[in-house]
């Protein structure tokens, strides 16, 4: 059970999200340096808290955190995604193996999807959970480690077995993209299984709203030449328009 002291502590901690040790000791000015270690050590055993140098952190604090970054993506450009999603979806053929990458605009293609019959293939572990309660289609996670911003998994495990499957259409989703680096992601492991999905698919469609148009994050894992589709919520600008019809992309615009 524990005691008042401790529960004060915890509460403190949570209230704040960080707090120094010093901070501590200065509020508890009649305990040990040594009591207040103790206490901290049962709080980070019980997972309230977790200690770091100089410090700790409230666990409850740091999970809400990590629920927000995916939480707050998906409520973005709801209808754009919900649109994008639609029009991806007349793309894939019941019997066709499907791969959905992970993310907010793939998962709202899940959310969509018919009970029609197919093979599911995805990184994205709620897109995987979400797919499995249909009974009507086979769903194959890759596997690999979770990232807690994507809930995408990556790694040599996915990589690995993506190279022991067959493709017939790839949805992916990018960051951001622009015609100096393509279509770019914020993860290294992430853009590797990205570029092993295209390189196993017969056909690969890019669902991305124009909001991800201009930026540019560190790594590139396909460029237009890559893709066969760019499915996207409105016009392009006309300099990337042109650059799409002369690689020969289907440009798709989904009626928001």
């Amino acid at each position: 059970m524990m005691n008042e002291r401790i529960s004060r502590i915890r509460d403190y901690i949570q209230s704040r999200g960080e707090v120094s040790v010093s901070e501590l000791q200065s509020l508890y000015e009649g305990y040990s340096s040594m009591t207040i270690w103790r206490d901290l050590k049962q709080l980070e055993e019980q997972g309230y808290i977790r200690r770091v140098h100089g410090g700790v952190i409230s666990m409850q604090n740091t999970a809400l955190q990590i629920e927000g970054v995916y939480s707050k993506r998906a409520r973005e450009n709801t209808r754009q995604k919900i649109a994008i999603a639609t029009a991806a979806l007349k793309l894939i053929q019941p019997g066709h193996a499907v791969y959905l990458d992970a993310g907010s605009t793939l998962m709202t293609v899940a959310n969509h999807i018919n009970n029609e019959r197919y093979t599911i293939v995805t990184s994205g572990a709620n897109i995987a959970i979400e797919l499995s309660q249909r009974h009507t289609s086979d769903v194959f996670l890759t596997g690999g480690l979770i990232s807690e911003n994507t809930l995408s998994c990556s790694g040599s495990q996915a990589e690995s077995f993506i190279s022991s499957i067959n493709i017939d259409i790839a949805l992916m989703s990018p960051s951001g993209f622009s015609l100096r680096t393509g279509f770019t992601s914020g993860s290294q492991s992430e853009s590797q299984l990205k570029r092993a999905v295209i390189a196993k698919a017969a056909k690969v469609a890019m669902l991305m709203d124009t909001s991800k148009i201009g930026r540019s994050l560190p790594f590139t894992f396909a460029t237009l030449s890559d893709i066969d589709q760019l499915i996207c919520d409105a016009p392009l600008p006309a300099e990337i328009a042109a650059e799409v019809e002369a690689k020969g992309v289907e440009c798709i615009i989904a009626d928001v």
